[in-house]
């Protein structure tokens, strides 16, 4: 990409969202949709996110009867590609696919970045994947509340967590369980990605790590690779035990989950015609079938309206009120 295209997306991200004041104006009354759709991925091709934009690409074309690409626009902590989304008209031709993070924490960990959760409506969520507390196989912590009791020891020697990178929701889980386990004895080791953190757990340089228990990281815990000791979801995972049952640890509760956004400005019959392509490509049996082959778990219809944006504005709220609590600096 060129400089000054890049240039402009990071603009529209560490500014207020201009897209906000002028979008509305951009949208010719008429059908929609009336030209190309683009899906964006703020992450590179390859990642859990981007491929579950690449299997409902073909559905939500199938869906809106018009061409839909998907385009990679990584950077900045996700806020490259949700100011690119920002920063288009907000007309429904431009919508954005992410995690849960990339609209709510980057405004949090990085004081350049000027947009807010509420500069976007979640159209609906997509699907879920439930995250594992995870030890290196060669560490002698066969259990959660064995962990707890060896990090509350001052005596004992600190532990390392691994986590994709500062700022990320995986840091933010990390220092959070600190704080609720009510210990220092467990320091922040950040990578550039879940893969290299995964390869130094295994390696044993690293100790710990929360990871979503989809894709290889599914299958080294089946091998027996690396050792999950419990998850962090408010529902039942055959053959773990839930960490937030554990005394202190009542509201440790995470999963990951995608979701389809659009600009808030956007017209509401155009999200409503959105979310209908949407609701139709999650009810065939693709999305289903490949959610639940990667580890995940899908929506077998969206959301209701009301209800997504009362979900993702209750999503943010806990999300921020942990941040503060923490008091998380993205290093």
């Amino acid at each position: 990409m060129k400089k000054i295209a890049r240039r402009s997306l990071l603009a529209a991200a560490l500014a207020p969202a201009f897209g906000s004041l002028v979008a509305p104006l951009a949208y010719a009354q008429g059908a929609f949709p009336a030209r190309r759709i683009s899906v964006v991925v703020p992450f590179p091709a390859g990642g859990p996110a981007d491929m579950v934009a690449r299997v409902m690409q073909p559905l939500m074309q199938k869906a809106l009867g018009e061409t839909v690409i998907v385009e990679n626009f990584a950077g900045v902590g996700g806020a490259m590609g949700v100011g690119k989304v920002l920063a288009a008209p907000a007309d429904g031709h431009t919508l954005l696919l992410t995690t849960v993070a990339e609209p709510i924490l980057p405004p949090l960990t990085m004081p350049s970045v000027r947009y807010k959760p509420d500069d976007l409506v979640l159209v609906s969520q997509l699907s879920y994947t439930n995250i594992a507390l995870v030890v290196r196989p060669s560490l002698q912590i066969n259990s959660a509340q064995a962990l707890l009791d060896y990090l509350k020891n001052p005596s004992n020697k600190a532990l390392t967590y691994a986590t994709p990178g500062s700022g990320t929701l995986y840091h933010l889980m990390g220092e959070h369980f600190k704080m609720l386990a009510g210990t220092q004895q467990l320091m922040h080791v950040p990578y550039k990605g879940l893969a290299p953190a995964v390869n130094d757990l295994i390696g044993g340089q690293v100790d710990v790590a929360f990871l979503p228990m989809a894709g290889s990281t599914a299958k080294l815990i089946e091998a027996g690779t690396l050792r999950a000791l419990a998850h962090t979801a408010d529902t039942t995972v055959p053959g773990l035990p839930r960490l937030n049952e554990l005394n202190g640890l009542k509201d440790f509760v995470y999963t990951v989950w995608t979701g389809v956004f659009l600009p808030r400005p956007t017209p509401s019959d155009v999200v409503t015609a959105v979310h209908k392509a949407i609701d139709t490509a999650l009810q065939g049996p693709e999305f289903g079938v490949y959610t639940r082959e990667a580890g995940g778990v899908a929506l077998t219809r969206a959301m209701p309206l009301k209800q997504a944006q009362t979900f993702y504005n209750a999503e943010a709220q806990r999300l921020q009120r942990v941040f503060q609590a923490v008091k998380l600096k993205a290093d």
